[in-house]
């Protein structure tokens, strides 16, 4: 049952998070990271235990058959959703901070801002 919770949860950034519709009303905005961090933890331990699994696959003196296909692949697919999940929630946190800040200035570039109209 938890993992069927998790799958469905999967990415949940990409509906628990929500940026600033303008830098002039961040009101309704996500300015707390959780949502972004738990989806980048679950990506990275769905596509290390995808790599693991094949690895392991490989050194077993009983390999699974096709475990590319059963395991691997649908691992590393849900790893995959779950980091970008991470990534954009983590842009539409930054950009609610950047507003609420005030600064008006987002800084999606890695820190160099640029200006807006």
């Amino acid at each position: 049952m938890r993992c069927v919770a998790l799958v469905v949860c999967a990415g949940c950034s990409f509906f628990a998070v929500h940026g600033p519709e303008s830098v002039t009303k961040p009101a309704d905005c996500t300015d707390s990271d959780t949502a972004p961090s738990l989806d980048a933890v679950a990506g990275a331990l769905f596509v290390a235990g995808a790599i693991g699994g094949e690895i392991a696959d490989h050194l077993a003196s009983h390999p699974i058959d096709h475990y590319e296909l059963v395991l691997g692949l649908p691992a590393l697919a849900v790893g995959i959703t779950y980091l970008v999940a991470a990534s954009r929630g983590t842009g539409a946190v930054e950009r609610c901070r950047s507003a609420k800040e005030g600064s008006g200035v987002p800084h999606d570039c890695d820190g160099c801002a640029w200006s807006v109209p």
